[in-house]
């Protein structure tokens, strides 16, 4: 909740830095939407790699500004440090960062190289300030490679296998088809970023009115940052779901902001009734979604989490016994369950093992579970890994590889687990 606190106050001081002409009040809507929006407060109670992963980006952001206006090495290198630890944090969130910085990049790059051609023309020294501009650059993709390297260079082939899962499979025939991809996400903001879906709809055409830039000289980042994640999250990322394009919510209440602002100020200048017109169409119809916040910060307690799940697994696996799982959830994947079994060090096998069905000789239990289609935990999934190893485990129990040890229902979390043991 804290890392969620310090974003909020960080993208108040982004829309002014964004939007000076206007003020201080881009930023006090922005902040007001982040505290009222169900998907951010959903996250920011329940996970901290979304929360952290946001507070990264609008970081990177403030200090991509702060790179332009000075050209002090030391802020670039900063700048890189916090572009680089989104890679420790979320693959798939540093797979939609690093792009969306290059492509802001590119786009200023495209101007200033035909404005150094000119300027090369009348002297060396003339275009100086766009070769520093360069080198700078240059600097940050450096430091950026080496920060990589060091990602990569731990755990290599499960952290590449995993970026590649999330980026190029289909997710065993369950992700959706090109249709329902398209219009995935203009749902997301429609439904889920605002307590109201009125105001969600604005939210959405805001980011089709691109000529408003014009009046804010930082606003376009702000375009060039949600088309290119949305993009990549649409056509390149298999799997679907509403916290991939978390990062980049406050930066869409920033654009509804500054675009809701500049037509008031228009229609104000032009006939005030038409300002309060406009204010009464926007907010009339979201009134009847306020009792949706009292439900957003006291929300009802399900009386089940994960932690009992995991609390099942212990209990129903032999302590000697060899056992693991390739799924990959926010609150269940390896490192968690490293965390719940630290009392049974060495017992946990490698994905690698798991495949190959286990060590010979030895028994080796298999730990899975099968998520309901509104179970909450659906948000939780960060990759298909929970597709393909039931299709994996199927697989072996109709070969007579493994059988059915346990299973449980979660009725208050709509989630069923199971615990498969090999079969010799």
């Amino acid at each position: 909740l804290i890392l969620f606190l310090l974003s909020v106050v960080l993208a108040y001081l982004l829309a002014n830095k964004f939007c000076e002409r206007l003020g201080w009040k881009v930023g006090a809507l922005t902040a007001v939407l982040m505290l009222t929006s169900p998907l951010m407060l959903r996250f920011a109670s329940e996970n901290m790699i979304e929360s952290l992963g946001m507070l990264l980006f609008l970081s990177a952001t403030y200090m991509y500004l702060v790179c332009e206006e000075h050209r002090e090495v030391l802020y670039y290198v900063t700048l890189a440090f916090i572009l680089g630890l989104s890679l420790y944090t979320n693959y798939v969130y540093a797979f939609l960062m690093l792009p969306s910085f290059l492509v802001v990049t590119l786009v200023k790059l495209g101007p200033l190289t035909l404005a150094a051609r000119r300027l090369s023309k009348k002297g060396e020294k003339v275009a100086v300030p766009f070769i520093w501009w360069a080198y700078k650059k240059l600097i940050v993709l450096g430091v950026l490679l080496v920060l990589a390297a060091g990602w990569f260079s731990f755990n290599f082939s499960r952290r590449v296998a995993l970026l590649l899962d999330v980026i190029l499979r289909s997710g065993m025939g369950q992700g959706p088809g090109w249709l329902e991809s398209l219009v995935y996400y203009p749902r997301v903001i429609v439904e889920q970023i605002s307590f109201s879906p009125w105001i969600g709809i604005f939210l959405l055409l805001s980011l089709f009115v691109p000529f408003v830039a014009r009046h804010f000289e930082g606003l376009k980042k702000l375009y060039v940052f949600v088309w290119t994640v949305l993009l990549l999250a649409t056509l390149i990322i298999s799997t679907k779901a509403p916290q991939i394009i978390y990062i980049i919510v406050p930066f869409i209440f920033m654009i509804f902001s500054a675009v809701f602002f500049h037509w008031l100020e228009r229609f104000w200048r032009r006939d005030k009734k038409l300002a309060w017109l406009l204010v009464l169409v926007l907010m009339l119809p979201s009134l009847i979604s306020l009792p949706r916040i009292y439900g957003l910060y006291l929300p009802e307690r399900t009386g089940q989490n994960m932690v009992d799940v995991l609390d099942y697994f212990k209990t129903n696996v032999p302590e000697a016994a060899r056992f693991g799982t390739i799924l990959n959830l926010k609150h269940f994947n390896p490192d968690v369950l490293r965390f719940h079994f630290r009392d049974r060090p060495g017992r946990i096998l490698s994905e690698e093992t798991l495949e190959r069905g286990g060590l010979s000789g030895e028994s080796v239990y298999y730990l899975t579970f099968d998520l309901d289609a509104d179970s909450r935990y659906k948000k939780d999934l960060l990759d298909d890994s929970l597709y393909r190893w039931n299709a994996w485990l199927r697989e072996k129990e109709i070969n007579g590889k493994v059988g059915l040890h346990s299973s449980e229902r979660f009725e208050n979390i709509d989630l069923t687990a199971r615990i498969y043991k090999n079969i010799p």
